[in-house]
C-alpha cells in the first residue's frame, strides 16, 4: 500500500510542479503586459490519516495559484495624458459595456492604458472603458448624493465636449484721459466680448470731459456684427455714468459722486440683455474693472495724450477640444484651443476587503466574489487609497530574474518527482519477481 501510495505522491508532485511551470511560464510571457501582476505557485501539504501509529500512508501535494491584484508596480511616464497609473491603493472601476446597465458587471483594473474609441469615449486596450462621475464647471461631483453606489458612475465620454464658447464675465480697463482736455471732448475704447453661445461683439465705451472739474460723463455701446455692413450700434447700461479724479490723477469715484473708498478695488457691473445682444442668447453680467481708488492704476487723468494700457477680457468664442488633463484626485479637466479648461468628470478609485479573493478575468481585470466582498468608491488621496499619475503606465510586477530561478528550481524539482515513480516501478518489480 505505501508503495502505491508513493507513486500517487509523485505523480500530485508532477502535476503541482507542472501546474507552477504553467505559472511561471504566464508570468514571464506577460512580463511587458501592462498593470500585470504576477501569480505565484503555492504548495501544500495533503496527507491521508493512517490507520495505526506505526503505519504511514502517503499523501501527496497540490499546488494553487496566489494573485495579489493590489501590488505596486513600478511606474513609467509615457507621452499621453490619457495614460493613466495608480501610484498606491486602489483600482480604476471600469465596465466592458460603453453604455453599461444594470446586467453589466463593473470591474477593477489597473491596466490604465486608455485613448478615445470613434465615439469618443476612454477605452483600454482590453476594451474596457472607464467609469466616473460627471461634474459640474467647479468640479463638484453631480450626483454627490448617490456617488457611493456603482450605478452613479458613467463612461468617460470626451466627445460631449467637442466645443466651448465662454461668455464674457469680466473685463478690465486701464487708461489714462488727457487732464487737459476741453469741455466736451471725447474719447473713446473698443473691446471684444462674447456671449453665452460664442458670438463677438465690440462694447465701446465714450468718454466725454465734463464741465465739472476732473469730472468725465462715459456711455457703453455695443456694436453687433462688428466690421460686417450689418454693424450696428446699440446703447446698453442706462445712459451716461460719471467718473470723477482726484486733483492728484487718481480715481475718486465710478458711477456717481460718491468717492470710494482708498486702495478698495473700482469696479462695475454692466448687464446685456438677450434682446440688447439681438439673440437668444443668456443674460451677460459683466464686471467692469476700473483699478483701484485714489491709487494711479487703471483709470487716470494726467497730463498728456489719451493712453489705453489694458484692455482684457475673459470670455472666448467656440473653440475645439485639445486634450485633457487629470489630477492626481482624479479631476479630468477639458483643454480647448484657446486656453480655456473645464472640469468634466472625477475618476475614482475601488478597492475590496480583499483583493486576492478577486477573480482574474481577461486583460488585467478582476471581478468582485463572495470572498472578496464588494467595491467600495473612494475619490483618489482619500480613504486609504493612492494617488492617479497621468502620463504614466504601471509596469508589470513580473521580474524577470526571479522567474528563471523559480523555473530551475521547478524543473529539478519535476525531474525528482519523476524519480519516485520510476523507483516505485522498480520496487513493484521487484515484487512481481518473488512470485517468479
Amino acid at each position: 500500500m505505501s508503495v502505491t501510495g508513493g507513486l500517487f505522491a509523485g505523480v500530485a508532485a508532477i502535476a503541482s510542479q507542472a501546474t507552477a511551470f504553467g505559472i511561471i511560464s504566464d508570468n514571464i510571457a506577460n512580463s511587458q503586459t501592462v498593470g500585470y501582476k504576477e501569480t505565484q505557485a503555492r504548495f501544500q501539504t495533503l496527507v491521508t490519516r493512517s490507520p495505526t501509529a506505526t503505519a504511514f500512508t502517503p499523501g501527496g501535494v497540490q499546488s494553487k495559484p496566489l494573485t495579489d491584484p493590489s501590488r505596486q508596480g513600478l511606474l513609467q511616464g509615457t507621452t499621453s495624458t490619457t495614460d493613466i497609473a495608480v501610484d498606491g491603493n486602489g483600482f480604476f472601476v471600469v465596465n466592458g459595456a460603453a453604455d453599461p446597465g444594470s446586467d453589466d458587471e463593473y470591474l477593477l483594473t489597473r491596466a490604465g492604458a486608455f485613448n478615445t474609441d470613434e465615439n469618443g469615449r476612454l477605452v483600454n486596450t482590453a476594451g474596457y472603458y472607464l467609469q466616473g462621475w460627471r461634474t459640474d464647471v467647479s468640479g463638484n461631483i453631480v450626483n454627490e448624493d448617490t456617488r457611493d453606489l456603482l450605478s452613479s458612475l458613467e463612461t468617460v465620454d470626451l466627445s460631449q465636449f467637442g466645443q466651448i464658447a465662454n461668455a464674457t464675465d469680466d473685463v478690465t480697463i486701464n487708461a489714462n484721459v488727457p487732464a487737459g482736455a476741453a469741455t466736451g471732448e471725447s474719447v473713446v475704447t473698443n473691446i471684444t466680448i462674447y456671449d453665452s453661445q460664442g458670438f463677438d461683439y465690440l462694447l465701446r465705451t465714450t468718454w466725454t470731459k465734463s464741465a465739472a472739474a476732473n469730472t468725465w460723463t462715459y456711455r457703453y455701446d455695443l456694436v453687433q456684427n462688428p466690421g460686417t455692413t450689418a454693424a450696428v450700434s446699440v446703447s446698453i447700461g442706462g445712459g451716461a455714468h460719471t467718473m470723477v479724479f482726484n486733483t492728484d490723477g487718481s480715481l475718486r469715484a465710478v458711477d456717481g459722486v460718491a468717492p470710494g473708498a482708498t486702495n478698495e478695488a473700482a469696479t462695475e457691473t454692466l448687464n446685456i440683455s438677450a434682446g440688447e445682444f439681438s439673440r437668444a442668447v443668456d443674460l451677460n453680467t459683466i464686471t467692469i474693472n476700473w483699478g483701484t481708488f485714489g491709487q494711479p492704476t487703471g483709470m487716470s487723468q494726467f497730463n498728456g495724450e489719451f493712453e489705453t494700457s489694458l484692455l482684457n477680457q475673459d470670455g472666448s468664442g467656440p473653440s475645439a477640444l485639445t486634450g485633457v488633463s487629470i489630477t492626481e484626485d482624479g479631476l479630468v479637466a477639458a483643454n480647448f484651443a484657446n486656453g480655456q479648461t473645464r472640469n468634466i468628470y472625477r475618476l475614482p478609485l475601488g478597492t475590496v476587503p480583499s483583493a486576492t479573493q478577486l477573480s482574474a478575468l481577461n486583460g488585467n481585470a478582476y471581478g468582485v466574489t463572495s470572498t472578496s466582498g464588494d467595491i467600495v468608491l473612494s475619490i483618489p488621496t482619500n480613504g486609504g487609497t493612492g494617488r492617479i499619475q497621468s502620463g504614466a503606465l504601471e509596469n508589470s510586477t513580473t521580474d524577470i530574474a526571479t522567474e528563471f530561478t523559480d523555473l530551475i528550481v521547478t524543473q529539478r524539482a519535476y525531474s525528482a518527482a519523476t524519480r519516485i515513480i520510476t523507483t516505485g516501478d522498480e520496487l513493484l518489480d521487484e515484487i512481481i519477481r518473488i512470485k517468479r
